[in-house]
């Protein structure tokens, strides 16, 4: 019964490139990504662009190993997507409709960004134009007015990607890489997305995809299945961030849950905290010491913040340090999502602070120091038009609480990741607004 269900919601293409991405995890034959490349190319021109749109979201957890090609400098994903975005352009732009403030918001944003080039000379690259397109793409899906799949179809497109790319991860890891690391180092896992903060991220969202947004509504065995599958994986990051917005957020969603049964959910949460104790003591008996050996546990044993942080809150003194001793143009308006690395990196580096290039790992950061502080409205401006060309699209009057999770769960990832300059945000962000005004039924 499962796997009829799954035959039906699974396309073919999202089918083969799995399997072509496992067997090139095997075998590490570049042949094999040409072959993704191929049949997400063939994707884009030949079949309805929904189905697209469905590839577009499955590779996104895969996006590293696109990188590893040596046929060409750039990754072997933005050809997919360019041939995405050039169906788009060819067959939809002109006979859909689209949020006209949202469609301002957009040359807005764009043309403040390009406008950085005055003035810092380092935005002129071709990160910038890859930038543009997809910055382009991605709004556009977001104000058209015209969706073509449905939001189910995404999550589950997303999550088949996020199951492929922890199969890639744990093959890499375990049966290629695993005479390579020490085994004293401690190992943090991070699948096909490259980075193992945006791996928990993508795994802690789609928990909350799945997850009923109307309070009390049943939860299907499956879905608590795709949650605690979800956990697993993104337990092998071994992040910190991940731990931590994953035990705040899931407190939070069940109390908006259960808040019409408060006596019901405190009974449960007795229970709950019974367990708990239960377990400590017996650990306690024991003379157990395996719970302080866990990687994610001696990553939290840091005595002062710079360990505990990675060396983040380090990098985010010098970067606010440095922005306000910039002259005023970069003060106000900032050195560019593109331009910005270069530019203050040199500066570190010529004062000793850091032996390598270094990102402010916080978007929020990046934001004011891409955007400048008054930039920094125009683009909080371009996210809320995006919330509400989705509302006024599905006609959407009453929301539940527990679809803001997914929004409060990105914006705490936002403290340890740096995104405006992936484009794969710009797509996580739309299926957010998606998931805000979805209605279950």
């Amino acid at each position: 019964m499962i796997l009829n269900k799954l035959s039906r919601l699974l396309n073919i293409e999202i089918g083969l490139c799995a399997l072509l991405i496992v067997l090139y995890a095997i075998t590490s034959s570049e042949l094999l990504l040409l072959f993704v490349v191929f049949i997400g190319v063939s994707c884009a021109f030949v079949l309805p662009f929904g189905r697209s749109i469905q590839l577009a979201f499955f590779l996104l957890p895969c996006t590293e190993v696109f990188t590893q090609s040596s046929y060409i400098s750039i990754s072997l994903l933005t050809c997919i997507f360019l041939a995405m975005f050039g169906r788009y352009m060819l067959t939809h732009v002109a006979k859909t409709q689209y949020s006209q403030p949202g469609l301002l918001l957009m040359l807005l944003v764009l043309v403040y960004e390009l406008a950085h080039i005055i003035y810092n000379p380092l935005m002129a690259s071709f990160v910038t134009v890859r930038w543009s397109i997809f910055f382009i793409f991605t709004s556009l899906l977001l104000f058209d007015r015209n969706k073509y799949c449905s939001f189910s179809q995404l999550r589950f497109a997303l999550l088949c990607g996020v199951i492929t790319s922890t199969l890639f991860g744990l093959i890499q890891q375990y049966l290629v890489l695993s005479n390579a690391h020490s085994i004293n180092a401690i190992s943090r896992f991070s699948g096909g997305a490259g980075d193992p903060n945006n791996f928990g991220l993508f795994c802690l969202l789609l928990i909350y995809f799945y997850l009923p947004i109307v309070p009390r509504e049943k939860i299907s065995r499956s879905t608590l299945l795709i949650i605690l599958m979800m956990l697993t994986f993104g337990a092998l990051t071994v992040s910190r961030s991940f731990f931590i917005v994953a035990t705040l957020s899931l407190m939070t969603y069940f109390i908006f849950y259960f808040r019409s049964a408060i006596g019901d959910m405190f009974v449960r949460f007795l229970i709950l905290l019974n367990g708990l104790l239960i377990l400590f003591c017996l650990y306690w008996l024991s003379g157990a010491t395996f719970l302080s050996e866990l990687d994610i546990f001696v990553r939290f044993s840091g005595n002062n913040l710079s360990d505990l942080t990675g060396s983040r809150s380090d990098i985010l003194q010098a970067y606010i340090t440095l922005f306000f001793e910039l002259p005023y143009n970069f003060v106000l308006f900032g050195a560019g999502i593109n331009g910005y690395l270069a530019y203050y990196n040199h500066d570190f580096l010529q004062a000793g602070l850091f032996n390598e290039v270094v990102g402010p790992h916080n978007t929020l950061l990046e934001i004011v120091i891409s955007f400048g502080l008054v930039g920094f409205s125009l683009f909080a401006t371009y996210i809320y038009f995006g919330f509400r060309a989705e509302r006024n699209r599905v006609a959407s009057s009453h929301i539940f609480r527990l679809a803001w999770l997914p929004i409060i769960v990105f914006i705490l990832y936002c403290f340890s990741l740096q995104n405006l300059g992936k484009y794969s945000s710009y797509f996580i962000l739309m299926l957010i607004v998606y998931n805000t005004y979805r209605k279950d039924t």
